[in-house]
This record gives C-alpha cells, sequence and structure tokens, in this order.
C-alpha cells in the first residue's frame, strides 16, 4: 500500500510538469517531418502528410494535386539545399495555416532561389493533412 501511495503521488507530481504540445507547435513540427521527407525522396511520409483532395499551386504557378506535388518534390536536384525559415503557425479549430520562406541554396551556401509559402491543413480525426498549399517567388531585396 504504501509503494502504491508513493507511485501514486510521483505520478500527480511528475504529471504536473508535462506540457501537452499545442496544434501550432504540431503544424511546425510537420513542415520539418515534410522537409526532411522532401530531401530524404521519402515518398512515403510525404503521401502521409497531404490529403488525398489536395489541390495547390507551386511557386511556378503550376496547379498540381497530390500526385503531382509529391513528384514535384522528389524531383528537386539533391545537390540543391533546401530549408524552411520564419514557419509561423495558426488554428482555427479544425484548420491550420502554415506561412513561410524556402530557401534553395547550393552547396557553398549561394540562395539559388526563395519563396514564400502558405499551406492550409484540416484536422482529420488525430491528423493534420495539407489540403491546399501556395508558393509564391519574390525577389531578394523583398526578404
Amino acid at each position: 500500500m504504501k509503494y502504491l501511495l508513493l507511485l501514486l503521488f510521483a505520478m500527480v507530481s511528475f504529471g504536473g510538469y508535462s506540457q501537452t504540445e499545442t496544434p501550432e507547435q504540431t503544424l511546425i513540427k510537420l513542415e520539418d517531418q515534410r522537409l526532411k521527407a522532401i530531401i530524404n525522396r521519402d515518398s512515403i511520409t510525404l503521401s502521409s502528410i497531404y490529403d488525398d483532395s489536395y489541390h495547390g499551386v507551386l511557386a511556378s504557378g503550376r496547379a498540381v494535386n497530390k500526385t503531382g506535388v509529391i513528384e514535384y518534390q522528389l524531383s528537386n536536384n539533391p545537390l540543391v539545399k533546401i530549408s524552411i525559415e520564419d514557419v509561423k503557425a495558426s488554428v482555427y479549430g479544425n484548420v491550420g495555416i502554415t506561412t513561410g520562406k524556402q530557401f534553395n541554396r547550393s552547396k557553398s551556401g549561394t540562395v539559388l532561389g526563395h519563396s514564400r509559402f502558405i499551406r492550409v491543413y484540416l484536422k482529420k480525426g488525430n491528423a493534420w493533412k495539407i489540403i491546399h498549399s501556395q508558393g509564391t517567388l519574390y525577389a531578394e531585396d523583398e526578404m
């Protein structure tokens, strides 16, 4: 009995220190997972992040569906280093929006191109899925 009470006390004490992840933090982590999947050419992870009903517009202006966006992302030159910065997330019920900047750099670090993005997520059950996105190229002086 004494050990049971000690265990319960420990659970209550440490339970107060655990924090659950906010939906915004979850979306930012998903952005990181998406980027890692692109870099690693992981079509399974990418497919799990995009909803089957996905439609979007690439920074080039080309409209794509789920298959098209995954094919495009997996076709990127492996010598180009892709990074995302200034990622922000907002959540409105079961809809989430992320925004940020994407940079494409050479091995030496020279910026080859950059764009801003917005992605719309929909929470289905316990999973967030990208349902729409838009990329926009911008000039270096607009950074």
